[in-house]
């Protein structure tokens, strides 16, 4: 239901539309060209706010560094009618030191790449991030993590890094959550400030509720600034009427003014009102701390009563309210951070904004609307990477929601990823169940959180990040009895070597211990850092639009969301079982290779021993439908994700769960993990997702994969998994690729898989656009949860999709 309210509300819109189509084109079309350039601003305000409030409590210092870039920062119109940029400058990239500053000192005169590709940093850019980094070396996140661990362990915790066991942690600004947008919409600002009041009159008056009352002063300074900044806006765009001739630009320039007047101070009146307000919701999230996930959630569900009233009220026709969406697609595909070469690895590039469709309603019925499929249409057009798509599948649906869906993959963006929507709410319910979640819940609050993993909508995020580990070094660790080849140190205790195992099983448990200690120095690390997350950036305004945190009174870094969560990625999982499988096979059951000679092989890299590499190739993979294999490969991932659990509650003393995806950190990993008895050789990137098949190994068609991946994983225990498939475009064309995808992605979710993404290109186009990558800049392709432009990503990233089984039919 939306607000009443009492105001006079518009007619109709006053947009020029005569020239939005070539408005919007020339917008994204500058994104695609134009290089991007480190914005200044956000640097220089970090450097004077923290001088002039030092002794103020961190959560007030927070919300007046938002205040200052929101109040001071360059602002400027673009042709674009929904106003408002992360940064001053036109496809403008942010840094955020307090995370990490080491990419300052190391890697300034390196090529620095971002969503869009390459960053330039002017020379006076340079000389401030220098001086950033006097001013934070030894205060960031990073920073205080690995002293805290060396002082209390006695150990270097870096050394876990650059072994590749771990990404390093809290290292970069975070997103990873999908606000309640809704309060926005239907409260305004000036709802949830009352709400705030109320919260301070209410608090008993004693002194441990001091950091209660400073986190609510700090909600005040960050709410009002996000409306001053609108304001801003408004004025900026009357300036400009007044001076503009065209009786349609002017009226259009008025029109802005006046929906920033309103929102988001007030609650949205119509579409248009939304659609800003949105905006500026997501945008301010976004500038305070920009990382990847801070996905829109369900903006098709909450979005739909002011799109449904104005369509009947005639004030608003489908093909405007689709130009506006593309008018927003240009403002998510704006967002950008520069946070270091191992981000950029790591990443891609991808920020995350996931948009959820489908799904439930609370009596369980079809979720989905008309709007949801204008945003499908709104991706067909555009072809963007941002933001990106994802389908809650599930039998109820119409089948020309689903043909849609079609359409939209057969583009070849790799979106909408499709998610098992009744596997959501069984995670929901297992994962929260110590909480109180409701079935209610479960069913309408399923959502992307960034990437693949699945949170609530609006009450909950992923809160501690968990060290991101690297599955098979622990292969390589194990056959090296806890020596790292790599940084040439023991990094773990030893357990036994290889060849003195008699048995398999013998050698599977030295893995399991081996394991077992990576995930308890796994924990000691990320929980140290997720402490100096609290203590260094907490999150104020976020913690403002996410229930539970002014309920409580703590912000998202102490625990404030009703259904906070861990985020532990775990790539590689099947390079590991395919590694220790195998093992089994050549040295253990058909006795085809002994100990010397499989690590003889391992040590150089497999250099001069092409016959035992295509030995440990050709060994039986998961992805076929083998028995025995899917039943190793169960045996393990339930193994590794008991032994995670064991290793201690997650930062807030919830039962911990893993989450297996790779974003790109398969190719992060892969100068870091040696040769493996897969047939990988050292710098190759590991296997995608976390149940896709090693590329090229997937001998026995699509059918058995999905079978395969279906059983690899518990998909209710685990917050994840995730499978990328790879057709050629021929494969679905007419009413007979659609019909036979569909039957596939049935089957598959029937057998209790999560979540599949298509590919629909072919590898010799990849291959024509690795060549000539002028000819290919708006190449889009899917790389894990996120679609990236081709030509932008690293070459080991290419190189892995490139390989990727590439399927001639559905079935």
């Amino acid at each position: 239901m939306l607000l009443d309210d009492k105001e006079t509300q518009d007619s109709g819109y006053s947009l020029n539309w005569e020239t939005t189509d070539a408005r919007i084109k020339e917008l994204k079309s500058f994104l695609l060209e134009a290089p991007q350039k480190m914005d200044p601003q956000r640097l220089e305000f970090l450097m004077q706010v923290y001088e002039e409030c030092k002794g103020e409590p961190i959560v007030v210092i927070r919300a007046k560094l938002l205040e200052r870039l929101l109040t001071q920062k360059n602002i400027f119109l673009d042709g674009n009618p929904i106003v408002g940029t992360m940064t001053g400058i036109r496809a403008g990239v942010y840094a955020y030191p307090e995370w990490q500053v080491n990419w300052i000192k190391d890697e300034i005169d390196m090529v620095k790449m971002s969503s869009l590709g390459e960053v330039s940093i002017p020379k006076e850019t340079e000389d401030l991030l220098k001086s950033v980094y006097k001013q934070w070396k030894g205060r960031t996140t990073y920073d205080r993590a690995n002293t805290l661990y060396k002082e209390i362990y006695g150990e270097n915790a870096e050394l876990l890094v650059k072994s590749g066991w771990l990404y390093p942690v809290n290292d970069n600004s975070t997103g990873s959550g999908a606000c309640n947008y809704e309060k926005v919409l239907q409260k305004g600002i000036s709802g949830i400030l009352k709400e705030i009041e109320e919260h301070m009159q209410a608090l008993p008056k004693k002194a441990c509720n001091i950091s209660k009352l400073e986190f609510y002063r700090a909600c005040k300074i960050a709410l009002g600034a996000i409306v001053a900044y609108a304001h801003r806006y408004a004025d900026l765009a009357e300036a400009t009427a007044a001076a503009e001739s065209d009786p349609k630009a002017k009226a259009e320039l008025l029109e802005i003014a006046a929906v920033c007047r309103r929102v988001p101070e007030f609650p949205a009146r119509n579409f248009r009102e939304a659609v800003q307000a949105f905006w500026f919701t997501h945008l301010a999230i976004e500038i305070e701390q920009a990382g990847c996930g801070t996905s829109p959630g369900r903006y098709g569900q909450y979005m739909y009563p002011f799109y449904k009233k104005d369509m009947d009220a005639g004030t608003l026709t489908r093909d405007q309210a689709l130009i506006l969406l593309k008018f927003q697609w240009v403002k998510h595909l704006e967002i950008a951070v520069y946070q270091g070469a191992a981000y950029t690895l790591a990443l891609s590039g991808h920020t995350g904004q996931t948009i959820s469709l489908g799904g439930y309603t609370a009596e369980g019925d079809d979720a989905s609307t008309e709007l949801e499929e204008l945003l499908m249409d709104t991706q067909i057009a555009m072809k963007n990477i941002q933001p990106t798509l994802a389908l809650f599948y599930h039998p109820k649906m119409s089948q020309a929601y689903l043909d849609k869906a079609i359409d939209v993959i057969r583009g070849g963006t790799g979106q909408p990823q499709l998610m098992n929507a009744n596997v959501a709410i069984q995670r929901s319910l297992v994962r929260f169940a110590s909480r109180g979640v409701t079935l209610d819940e479960a069913r309408t609050s399923p959502v992307i959180f960034g990437c693949v993993g699945t949170g609530m909508a609006g009450k909950g995020s992923y809160v501690t990040f968990e060290g991101q580990p690297n599955l098979p070094k622990i292969v390589e660790l194990t056959l090296n009895d806890g020596y790292d080849p790599h940084i040439k140190k023991q990094l773990f205790p030893p357990v036994g070597k290889p060849e003195t195992f008699a048995t398999f099983e013998d050698l599977y448990q030295a893995y399991l211990k081996h394991m077992a200690h990576g995930f308890l120095v796994q924990r000691r690390i990320s929980d140290l850092g997720n402490m100096t997350r609290e203590e260094v950036v907490p999150s104020i305004f976020r913690s403002c639009v996410i229930d539970g945190c002014l309920e409580k009174g703590l912000y998202e870094e102490q625990g404030g969301p009703l259904y906070a969560q861990s985020l532990c990625i775990t790539t590689g999982g099947m390079d590991a079982a395919n590694s220790l499988y195998a093992i089994k096979h050549l040295v253990y059951d058909t006795k085809q290779l002994t100990w010397a000679q499989l690590l003889d092989a391992l040590k150089v890299n497999f250099e001069g021993h092409e016959d035992i590499r295509t030995m440990c190739y050709e060994a039986p993979k998961h992805g076929n439908d083998y028995p025995e294999v899917d039943a190793f490969v169960r045996r393990m991932m339930r193994d590794i994700e008991k032994i995670y659990r064991d290793s201690g509650t997650d930062f807030f003393d919830y039962e911990a769960h893993m989450d297996p995806f790779s974003l790109s950190f398969h190719n992060y990993f892969a100068p870091m993990t040696g040769a493996l008895p897969n047939g990988r050789k050292k710098g190759v990137a590991l296997t995608d997702a976390s149940v896709s098949a090693m590329p090229g190994t997937d001998v026995e068609g699509v059918t058995a994969l999905l079978k395969s991946a279906a059983q690899a994983i518990d998909t209710t225990r685990n917050n994840c998994n995730h499978l990328n498939v790879k057709f050629l475009p021929s494969a679905l064309e007419g009413p007979a690729g659609a019909r036979n995808l569909l039957t596939l992605v049935k089957t598959y979710f029937d057998l209790g898989g999560s979540h599949v993404q298509f590919n629909c290109v072919s590898s010799d186009t990849l291959r024509e656009a690795q060549a000539h990558p002028e000819n290919y800049k708006d190449l889009v392709v899917r790389v894990a949860g996120f679609s990236a432009y081709f030509t932008r990503l690293d070459k080991g990233v290419q190189n892995e999709i490139i390989k990727r089984t590439q399927y001639a039919a559905t079935m």
